[in-house]
């Protein structure tokens, strides 16, 4: 949620949108500033960026920790986009793995 705001943050009308699509899929849409679809394989690439960072200030692990994080429980998160229109995050959660220990 936080990158959608930020990179929806130079619209004259930001526009933000989460919902499901299930009981388990998830997604996060904006009207922001997109990535190239090209690109998209480095989306969860830490320190990757996609947009320079004078524009978009962050340290690049965002979506990397989002990454780990699903995948810790589970579950799978990818994005699609196109520059200046914006993107969408779909988030699909399964059943977390068994405690460790």
């Amino acid at each position: 949620m936080g990158n959608a705001l930020k990179y929806s943050s130079h619209r004259p009308a930001p526009r933000v949108e989460i919902g499901a699509e299930g009981p388990q899929r998830f997604f996060v849409r904006d009207n922001g500033a997109g990535f190239d679809p090209a690109r998209a394989d480095l989306l969860f690439v830490p320190f990757q960026r996609l947009h320079d960072h004078r524009d978009f200030p962050g340290t690049g692990i965002g979506l990397t920790t989002c990454e780990r994080i699903v995948r810790r429980h589970g579950g799978s998160i990818r994005g699609e986009g196109r520059p200046d229109e914006g993107a969408v995050f779909y988030v699909e959660l399964g059943a977390a793995p068994p405690p460790e220990g």
